[in-house]
């Protein structure tokens, strides 16, 4: 259920600058692992890999992603354009209004137990400890 209403406020959210949560969570996880395959992105985020050539294809549509060629001649490399950095980097500051409306009177204390916890959840999840805060 807190996963539900989350989603749908980021979604209301992102929807003024043309994202879905998905679009979003798929070019932050390019952010963070530039050199992921299509099927290593697929078990990132939890989704079919045909949902992540969906995805991808309007991504790269909307100009916020580019396909390079890979390491041999059959693979392909995606690329976060510009534009696409300077959106997450806008985004950020209202995608922090909405964290801060959702975990409501919580204490700071609280909100950094559960900001924890939940990368761990996810480190777990997707069996990648790019979730976990560096050290």
């Amino acid at each position: 259920m807190a996963s539900t209403i989350a989603t749908r406020r980021v979604d209301e959210l992102l929807a003024a600058y043309d994202l879905t949560v998905r679009q979003y969570g798929l070019l932050v996880q390019l952010l963070l692992e530039p050199e992921l395959t299509m099927a290593e992105l697929a078990r990132q985020l939890g989704i079919a890999r045909q949902s992540v050539h969906q995805l991808v294809n309007e991504l790269v549509e909307a100009g916020h992603v580019r396909r390079r060629p890979g390491a041999d001649d059959r693979s392909r490399r995606l690329e976060i354009t510009d534009t696409a950095r300077y959106l997450l980097t806008w985004i950020e500051e209202p995608l922090e209004r909405v964290e801060t409306e959702l975990l409501g009177d919580l204490t700071p204390n609280e909100a950094e137990t559960l900001r924890s916890l939940l990368q761990r959840f996810l480190a777990h999840a997707t069996d990648d400890e790019v979730w976990l805060p560096a050290r």
